[in-house]
């Protein structure tokens, strides 16, 4: 008989405090959470080509302009929310950045400017760092330490599950409404209303279901000047944890190639091709869906993988098929080329491979005792991968070529292959 203190979902045993029902309500959030940023990545080209009719050979700026300011308000609003999480719970601050993506998503289709598209998208980046921060602090309430890595993995499941749905769904909701004779603003329009009736609903379940209160253990938040000079010194005593920082880095990246440059290149060139708008971002769909699907499935053999093998080995293993991913993803953009499909499982399986071993490395190189400086510089070095890559990425892709993107972080993949031999050949992961 389960006490009332070992409750379980399934194997994973919960905190005391959490039941069954607080677990499920976050593994939707986490779903949903993951699928309405996937989804807002893929529908921005839409956005542009149909509400701003942005020429083809600015697309790559305006996109790179849009993320680089996202992380930025970002990055500005975790901590404050994180702090505002532990001052009157997660439940209000999760339910509260869903509500906030809700109105985001209602504001998008409005935008007939650029000013107003990056107007909008800023103030969608507020819900962003509320759901962001949540999805993290939550995933580290819930289990126990010895459900811990199980549960991030149902987690994760969730997540990539939850991203592959509301790409399918909802990228294919435009054209159909396109087919019974709906133009593309007004059918652009009705899908963003769509997700924001999801957000909707999920505020309401996370109310409802997750646990309410606040923490009754609050650990005290270290200035970032501080966790910069800890997680700094334990890389110096430690270069595997340089190699888990690279990989954090180019995981974040892989993630904006994927879901801002992959998309837009593939509605870009569909619409060269003479399909319409709400065509484009039907025939990108697909595509984008074998990508998150493959990366899901692989997840899974790479992660049953990782059990047997040292993890700066996992890393150089993920560097390299990260790397071919990527330089393949350079090469090829239209949506009905016979390569698309396996470049999309080449990019697809090399996003996954990156973050997961991104995180199995930090995991297990982070020093128990600056654990926390460790974490947090490592989101640091993710920060540092998206405003590299929607910055620079976006530069060249308008000014080189639409590969450019593919090329420059298959490059940084295969570079941090590289120093992760050195450390396997310099005998530094012993």
């Amino acid at each position: 008989m389960t006490s009332p203190t070992d409750v379980r979902l399934g194997p994973v045993r919960l905190s005391p405090g959490y039941t069954r029902w607080n677990a499920r309500t976050y593994l939707f959030a986490a779903f949903i959470t993951i699928g309405m940023l996937a989804f807002v990545s893929f529908i921005q080209p839409y956005l542009l080509n149909a509400n701003l009719d942005v020429p083809a050979d600015q697309q790559g700026r305006v996109l790179g302009l849009l993320g680089f300011s996202n992380e930025i308000v970002s990055l500005l609003l975790v901590a404050p929310f994180g702090a505002l999480s532990d001052k009157i719970g997660r439940r209000p601050v999760y339910a509260l950045g869903f509500l906030w993506l809700a109105a985001g998503f209602f504001l998008y289709p409005l935008a007939r400017t650029f000013p107003q598209l990056l107007a909008c998208a800023l103030f969608f980046s507020v819900g962003v760092a509320a759901v962001g921060c949540m999805l993290a602090t939550v995933l580290a309430d819930i289990p126990r330490e010895e459900s811990r890595g199980l549960f991030v993995g149902i987690t994760g499941f969730c997540q990539g599950l939850g991203a592959t749905l509301a790409v399918l769904v909802l990228g294919k909701v435009p054209q159909r409404l396109a087919a019974d004779g709906m133009d593309a603003v007004t059918a652009g329009r009705i899908t963003l209303g769509i997700a924001a009736g999801l957000c909707l609903l999920t505020a309401a379940l996370c109310w409802l279901g997750l646990r309410r209160g606040t923490p009754s253990e609050l650990g005290e938040r270290e200035p970032l000047s501080t966790v910069l000079r800890t997680g700094v010194q334990a890389a110096r005593a430690n270069p595997r944890i340089w190699f888990a920082y690279m990989l954090q880095f180019v995981s974040f990246a892989d993630r904006i190639v994927i879901g801002t440059f992959f998309s837009a290149r593939l509605q870009q060139t569909a619409i060269a091709n003479g399909q319409t708008v709400a065509e484009a971002v039907s025939a990108a769909t697909k595509p984008f869906v074998i990508a998150n699907s493959a990366g899901l499935l692989f997840a899974i053999f790479f992660g049953l993988a990782l059990d047997k093998m040292n993890r700066v080995k996992a890393g150089v293993v993920a560097m390299a098929i990260a790397g071919i991913g990527y330089m393949a993803g350079g090469f090829v953009g239209d949506p009905q080329s016979e390569w698309i499909t396996l470049v999309a499982i080449l990019l697809g399986t090399g996003q996954i491979c990156a973050i997961i071993a991104s995180q199995t490395v930090l995991g297990q190189e982070a020093p128990q005792d600056v654990r926390g400086a460790v974490f947090g510089l490592a989101g640091v070095f993710a920060s540092c991968g998206i405003l590299f890559t929607t910055s620079v990425g976006g530069w060249l892709y308008d000014v080189l070529s639409k590969g450019s993107p593919f090329f420059l972080i298959g490059f940084v993949n295969l570079a941090i292959m590289a120093f992760g031999i050195y450390l396997l050949r310099t005998r530094s992961n012993a």
